[in-house]
């Protein structure tokens, strides 16, 4: 779509140059001499109508380019329902060297080793015993709800906080990944969003500028967040 439109707002530029050198070559074949002051002056405000134009329309090429230039780095891939759990898991199992979750509910089930929570809950741990920063912010619903959750993480060292304010819900599921991959999207971390729902998540990588302003936004709430004792 955005060549689209550079394409397009190319051709409206040749057009107005097309225009502003046929007004030019008029005036270079202009008799100067049988010209009233009046058609003189008429003549010079058309080429100056043009000329402005042109400016417009340069300026709107440019930011065009410059956002199919930042386009072209941004890649996306579209999760969902199961697609999530497997490739979260593959990039956390990869991390090296940080792994920062806000979550509103992590569900961990001590009767169920293999609930894709719990694995998840253990690459975490695996990545932290490799020497990856992880930080994992949740909600008052994953306390109050699931304790086993802020059970296994503590007893594991995983830092834990909960949420700024206790009367703001956060109800954000984000997963960033050494400051270059960022999931955000409706899953959040129990065996139904896992493995039954239909639920979706966005994963954006190589892009800097969003993962770091996700990065800044998960720092604030971790700074903000609540201590658990």
């Amino acid at each position: 779509m955005l060549s689209l439109n550079v394409v397009k707002m190319a051709g409206k530029v040749s057009v107005l140059l097309l225009i502003v050198g046929l007004v030019a070559g008029f005036f270079a074949g202009v008799s100067w001499g049988s010209q009233t002051q009046f058609e003189l002056t008429e003549k010079y405000n058309q080429l100056q109508q043009a000329y402005e134009q042109l400016k417009t329309l340069y300026a709107d090429l440019n930011q065009t380019y410059w956002s199919l230039k930042k386009a072209e780095l941004l890649k996306v891939a579209f999760l969902d329902d199961k697609e999530y759990y497997w490739e979260v898991s593959r990039i956390i199992s990869n991390a090296n060297k940080s792994v920062h979750v806000v979550m509103y509910v992590v569900k961990f089930d001590p009767n169920e080793p293999d609930d894709p929570v719990n694995l998840l809950l253990q690459k975490i741990v695996e990545a932290k015993n490799r020497g990856v920063e992880v930080k994992v912010l949740v909600d008052d619903p994953t306390l109050k709800s699931y304790p086993q959750t802020i059970d296994f993480l503590s007893e594991n060292n995983v830092p834990v906080k909960l949420d700024p304010k206790k009367d703001v819900t956060t109800h954000v599921k984000m997963v960033l990944v050494d400051g270059k991959y960022l999931f955000v999207g409706s899953h959040n971390w129990t065996e139904s969003a896992l493995s039954y729902n239909h639920e979706v998540t966005i994963k954006i990588f190589s892009s800097k500028d969003i993962v770091d302003e996700a990065e800044n936004y998960f720092m604030k709430l971790w700074v903000e967040g609540r201590p658990l004792s």
